[in-house]
């Protein structure tokens, strides 16, 4: 069986690990853009959750006896994932844009 784990921000340091490469600082016409989102990533982060919510939902998935195929972890994810199912593309993008400063 196939389950899949949602997890919103969750507080490790695998973001700013993965980030550190992905920003070349000698393409100088993106460095507004990328400090915007950089900023928007640490506000998000400062309401991480817990790793053991990532934990616990996935242990879940795999004991629950069930064939529910997703799963959320964090409230910022269950945030996240209705929006998306409820908004318009354009709305939901302008929306991340809104929240990256963009």
């Amino acid at each position: 069986r196939v389950k899949i784990v949602e997890p919103g921000a969750i507080a490790t340091d695998f973001a700013g690990r993965s980030f550190d490469f992905a920003n070349d600082e000698s393409l100088a016409d993106y460095q507004p853009t990328v400090a915007k989102v950089m900023s928007g990533f640490e506000a998000m982060l400062g309401a991480a959750s817990p790793v053991d919510v990532v934990s616990d939902v996935i242990w879940t998935s795999v004991t629950d006896g069930t064939s529910t195929l997703r799963y959320t972890a964090g409230d910022d994810a269950k945030v996240f994932i209705e929006n998306r199912r409820v908004q318009s593309d354009d709305e939901f993008l302008g929306a991340m844009k809104a929240q990256l400063g963009l």
